[in-house]
């Protein structure tokens, strides 16, 4: 299965800059004494005779493979509903869950999804942003279920006065007239697979659910699951990724599962701690995403 990146080239810089970041800088006078024994070295050098140096001819740029993944059409995707909860982990650390119904109302695909931002009310009315993240591609017309736990730390914040909304643009699949054939195939985004929740059996050992679900493929494809937490009444309260670690934010591959072509029946577990006060659970949902992101 072909594995090239379908995403925007942003992600990427984001997460060079995240991992960059926190690396240690080099001292002041380590440094100086680099640049001292640099300009000795160009002291000494002295640049060869003429017929010791070789010609070069000048090669033209390579012309980039990847597409312009922000060359398409600017839109907006339309946030249906979303819900926050709090929640303490199995390690006793608070944590704050986020679930979001996310639509793509086009007939194109949406390659590059804005951002989705987190903003908490003061009780003074002013607004801080606590947390912005991207979705995965969304497939033409579909609408996709997105769980999500804040890195933010919210303190005492409380989860009725955080909204979501999202800031920044996003773009439709380019004109397939403008792109190369290969490049045709990284802006492409499969269909997405039809989940369904057959049955949620009590665990004996950790405490908690088995969550059995059917799985709907045309393709064999590799998606993210994201679990969604209702209460009696059908409000959305909450979401996850589906993995063995969701607040796990350093692996970042919480929710990856590969899916077969056809029909076929996978489960997961939910650790008692993760789910919510108030949820329903004959009501819990499985939404996939794109992978990818």
């Amino acid at each position: 299965m072909d594995q090239r990146p379908r995403t925007g080239l942003r992600r990427l810089a984001a997460r060079v800059v995240h991992r960059t970041a926190p690396m240690p800088r080099l001292p002041f006078a380590v440094a100086l004494a680099a640049c001292a024994a640099a300009l000795a070295v160009s002291l000494e050098w002295q640049p060869l005779p003429d017929d010791g140096v070789a010609d070069v001819s000048e090669l033209g740029t390579a012309p980039a493979l990847a597409p312009d993944f922000t060359s398409g059409p600017q839109v907006e995707f339309e946030i249906l509903e979303y819900g926050f909860s709090p929640v303490v982990d199995e390690l006793g650390t608070p944590r704050v869950i986020l679930g979001a119904v996310l639509r793509n109302p086009y007939d194109t695909a949406m390659v590059t999804p804005g951002s989705l931002d987190v903003w908490a009310l003061a009780a003074d009315g002013t607004e801080d942003d606590l947390e912005s993240f991207y979705p995965n591609p969304i497939p033409a017309d579909t609408t996709v279920q997105l769980g999500f736990v804040l890195s933010a730390a919210l303190f005492d914040t409380p989860v009725e006065r955080l909204r979501v909304t999202s800031r920044e643009p996003s773009f439709l699949a380019p004109e397939p007239a403008d792109l190369t054939p290969e490049q045709r195939d990284w802006v492409f985004v499969e269909p997405l697979p039809e989940l369904s929740v057959l049955a949620v059996d009590p665990l004996l050992s950790p405490d908690g659910y088995r969550v059995h679900y059917s799985v709907t493929s045309a393709v064999e494809q590799e998606i993210r699951i994201s679990i969604m937490f209702r209460d009696e009444e059908g409000t959305l309260i909450g979401g996850l990724p589906a993995g063995q670690d969701p607040f796990s934010f350093d692996l970042g591959s919480a929710g990856w599962r590969t899916v077969a072509a056809g029909e076929s029946v996978q489960e997961l577990d939910l650790h008692a701690s993760w789910i919510p006060e108030g949820a329903d659970l004959d009501r819990i949902e499985i939404g996939p995403r794109r992978f990818g992101g």
